[in-house]
């Protein structure tokens, strides 16, 4: 077997995917590496994977510095966080990425999207470095003439109004490019060219997409190194106790669960807060899933319960909505069960997998993170009263089961491991007999 290195930006909606992913791998006799954010260390190292930590700048705690606690313009704040949270990291990320590859042999690497400390070995010639293999744990933000960021339009009218789109996005990301390029020059890397989130799709050898196709706006110039494998759910808890107020999920009333996930959880008085008040009334069992012990000054009713963690994969069977900010991994979590949604995020990736909930019909997008609880009774009301929302949910559901995304990205690590191994040998000097 192999010998493959996981590299994984440090925040929990990239470190369990990929995660789960590594379990796998090492499961069918390959040894796995997984080099992420010392915060996860634990985590790894009980799931008895070799742990690589970060160092420097790219050792972040996502439990710390964000401008999501900031009263910063919409703009100001996104180019802050992409600045802080992705570009700055990067020359530490790289090395650290090249300290372990000279310690470790490695046949392969993969990487959550966003984590870009391989981009100077990537821009480097081939023969030098492992195949690389990007993996999508956020929804794509590649291009397309077909579409925009939140749309799908591939009328005459609709390529003109995204190559519009693209062109003032280029140009509002302009200061992230420029960052992107000094890091690079820092790691002794050329420039990237063109619209600098492209790279993350065009650069690797091969980007596997942790989503069924039905999620995603179809592109008709989807690059064919970009594969979708279907999501990847986290294993089932073992160590999970039911709580007490498990019989409840009994069929008797409507199950809403609500979460604001692990990241964007600072402040609960966002969605979870006007969830419990706008249900207060309702003949409904409220889960609320905080993501973290302190839940503040929640105020939470008698029809509610509030709960740090709960495995979603128990729990999701039995839901008949689910109230999400839009982090990704819980909105594959809930499409995977057949759950309908509904959405109120604008924060990271967020206003992008809202975008994609409603335009699959698999749920209303409330277009802002900060709802009024008069807003999600409507919208929670209108999924539960009808069909459309749950047939749409299971459309999805059907999508996502033609799909074995750890056998896809199994053959996928595999091929590319033995055509690197092809090529080399191929490349190699032949003795003169």
């Amino acid at each position: 077997m192999s010998n493959i290195l996981i590299c994984a930006f440090p925040n929990p909606g990239h470190v369990t995917p990929m995660l789960s992913v590594g379990l796998h791998l090492a499961g069918l006799g390959h040894t796995v590496t997984f080099h992420t954010g010392e915060i996860f260390r634990s985590q790894v190292e009980t799931a008895d994977l070799r742990f690589a930590g970060m160092t420097g700048r790219a050792n972040i705690d996502y439990r710390g510095n964000s401008a999501e606690k900031e009263n910063l313009p919409e703009r100001d704040r996104i180019l802050h966080n992409l600045k802080y949270w992705f570009i700055d990291p990067l020359p530490d990320q790289h090395r650290r990425l090249q300290q372990i590859l000279e310690e470790t042999p490695v046949d392969l690497i993969m990487t959550s999207s966003m984590y870009l400390g391989c981009f100077p070995m990537l821009l480097a010639p081939r023969e030098n470095r492992p195949p690389v293999i990007g993996c999508g744990v956020t929804p794509l933000i590649l291009r397309s003439i077909d579409c925009g960021l939140i749309s799908h339009d591939a009328t005459p009218e609709g390529r003109k109004r995204n190559q519009q789109e693209h062109f003032l996005l280029e140009k509002a990301f302009q200061p992230i490019a420029d960052q992107l390029n000094l890091a690079l020059a820092d790691c002794g890397a050329p420039s990237i060219s063109g619209f600098w989130a492209d790279s993350i799709y065009t650069v690797p050898d091969l980007f596997l997409q942790f989503t069924g196709d039905a999620f995603e706006f179809p592109r008709s110039d989807m690059p064919s190194k970009v594969r979708f494998v279907g999501p990847v759910l986290p294993n089932k808890s073992a160590v999970f106790k039911e709580p007490a107020w498990w019989n409840e999920l009994d069929g008797s009333k409507p199950v809403i669960l609500v979460t604001q996930g692990t990241l964007a959880n600072f402040d609960l008085q966002e969605l979870v807060q006007p969830t419990l008040a706008a249900l207060a009334e309702d003949n409904a069992l409220v889960i609320a899933a905080t993501g973290r012990a302190d839940t503040g000054d929640l105020i939470a009713p008698t029809n509610a319960k509030v709960e740090a963690f709960v495995p979603f994969v128990r729990l999701l069977p039995k839901v008949d909505v689910l109230i999400t900010n839009g982090g990704y991994g819980a909105v594959q979590q809930a499409l995977s069960f057949g759950v309908p949604l509904v959405a109120a995020g604008d924060t990271e990736e967020k206003a992008f997998t809202a975008a994609r909930v409603s335009w699959t019909g698999a749920g209303i997008n409330l277009e802002t993170r900060r709802p009024t609880p008069e807003q999600i009774r409507t919208a929670v009301h209108t999924v539960l009263a009808g069909s459309h929302y749950r047939e749409q949910a299971r459309r999805l559901q059907i999508n996502f089961s033609r799909y074995n995304a750890f056998a896809e990205i199994a053959r996928s690590v595999n091929t590319l491991i033995a055509e690197t191994k092809d090529s080399r040998m191929a490349d190699a000097p032949h003795p003169i007999l």
